[in-house]
């Protein structure tokens, strides 16, 4: 779905321009979005939820990603996109204060037909929602897997790893491979999951584990 955003400097800060979604891809330009990674503990052990992308989607399409994510829109501040975000893509409503704000992530990325430069604000939500009880958006969402924490390090290792998914469609298990995410040169799961390792640790500052090693 396209949609008027804020178009931003190298930097970081408004430019004042504000364009389509796709006309700032095609022509490369700088723009803000939102990730959040949900993580929690079951009576299996500490896991981590992605989603695999709805198979229409113009970019990385099957692929599997953060568990949520969409663009900041024209005028619209980080935490109320990603609580716009969370309730139309997963269907979970929560409050600000559940967000544990991990970092500023920086990307440019080749995608058909552009060049994707983005800043991700990224956050955390430690809730340990069950999949089963999400309503998931169809045109963006095909499915939420739940990866064991501990099969992420042999996933990352080019291990395939049993995980559990939920969707419109049913329930099931399979094995995945890191081949399968959306590519990134960054560590970006890695870092992602020290900073879960962190939260369920009670670190006081499970971001700090993110953003020490976060180029940006």
């Amino acid at each position: 779905m396209d949609e008027k955003i804020d178009i931003l400097d190298a930097a970081g800060n408004p430019t004042g321009e504000v364009l389509w979604k796709s006309e700032a891809h095609r022509r490369g330009l700088w723009h803000r979005c939102f990730h959040c990674w949900i993580s929690g503990e079951d009576e299996e052990g500490p896991f981590l939820l992605v989603q695999r992308r709805a198979p229409q989607k113009d970019t990385f399409p099957g692929c599997l990603d953060v568990t949520c994510a969409g663009h900041l829109r024209s005028g619209e501040g980080v935490i109320e996109a990603g609580l716009r975000e969370l309730s139309e893509e997963l269907g979970v409503r929560v409050a600000p204060r559940d967000l544990v704000r991990l970092g500023t992530r920086r990307i440019e990325q080749e995608i058909p037909g552009g060049m994707d430069r983005e800043l991700h604000e990224v956050f955390l939500l430690p809730e340990g929602l069950p999949p089963r009880t999400m309503s998931l958006q169809r045109e963006e969402v095909s499915a939420v897997y739940r990866l064991p924490l501990d099969g992420i390090d042999h996933l990352l290792a080019g291990e395939r790893v049993g995980a559990r998914f939920w969707g419109p469609n049913g329930s099931g298990r399979e094995t995945v491979a890191l081949e399968e995410f959306v590519p990134n040169e960054d560590g970006y799961l890695a870092r992602v999951v020290r900073a879960v390792r962190a939260a369920l640790g009670g670190y006081a500052d499970p971001g700090a584990v993110f953003r020490e090693e976060t180029a940006c």
